[in-house]
């Protein structure tokens, strides 16, 4: 019987409008379902945790959502402080 050499767990770096934002996908062993969490460092010296609230039967799903919230909070955040914001 041939094992499956399927990675249980991913990190993930990325950057978005030059702020970065780490990731790490699980892949939980009894469920089988994939979960993430992760963590912004805004230049400005603030840093941001976040986790899923959910599963995923993927970690290609998992990572997308992750990736997804990311970008989102950062552009959320940035246009937050941006001073010529009415």
């Amino acid at each position: 019987m041939k094992m499956s050499s399927e990675r249980s767990r991913y990190k993930i770096r990325g950057s978005h409008r030059n702020q970065t934002f780490l990731g790490v996908i699980r892949k939980d062993p009894d469920t089988y379902c994939w979960t993430w969490k992760g963590e912004i460092d805004f230049d400005d010296g603030h840093n941001v945790s976040f986790s899923s609230e959910g599963t995923f039967d993927t970690n290609l799903e998992a990572e997308d959502c992750m990736r997804q919230f990311a970008r989102d909070h950062i552009d959320g955040r940035l246009s937050f402080t941006r001073p010529d914001r009415l």
